[in-house]
């Protein structure tokens, strides 16, 4: 074999590294748009909920704006707790998400509205994800997770989006 070959060689695999670098970059890439999005859209529920709420104080009725900022921040929560489960947020926004999703489902207003949709009184074919991660112990171990790779492709999944 001639030098002219192995420069071709040395050259498509310089490439084919650049080209598998770059794909990588821009799954991690993406997958950080998607979560700042959510977290957009996570501040701009928050700003409608109650003032009491704000520094978890209980309060007594809401309005019917307020309401709707509620099930808007469960709605949120379960398309997060998807996300993660296709593979779209990372595990260490994941490890900061999941507490505060815990914490928020206990306190006003949102917990006065999730018991009754927990309990199956509203919504009752909706929110399958929240009430395991609900009914999940904080104490579990490993914590609750919705993300389950897939069998064979799931290491490289992981790896090239940064989960």
């Amino acid at each position: 074999m001639n030098a002219q070959f192995w420069v071709g060689v040395i050259a498509a695999s310089v490439a084919l590294l650049a080209l598998i670098s770059s794909s990588v970059s821009a799954a991690r890439a993406r997958v950080k748009t998607i979560e700042d999005a959510y977290i957009v859209r996570y501040w701009h529920i928050l700003d409608r909920f109650p003032a009491p709420a704000l520094v978890a104080m209980d309060g007594t009725v809401c309005t019917a704006e307020e309401l709707r900022a509620v099930r808007l921040y469960l709605r949120l929560c379960e398309d997060e707790l998807e996300l993660r489960a296709l593979g779209w947020v990372s595990r260490e926004t994941w490890k900061q998400w999941r507490p505060g999703i815990r914490v928020q489902l206990n306190q006003w207003p949102v917990a006065a509205e999730w018991a009754l949709i927990r309990d199956g009184h509203r919504a009752p074919h909706q929110f399958h994800l929240l009430r395991a991660l609900d009914a999940t112990p904080d104490d579990a171990v490993p914590p609750y997770d919705p993300y389950r790779p897939r069998r064979y492709i799931g290491c490289l999944t992981r790896r090239w989006r940064g989960l």
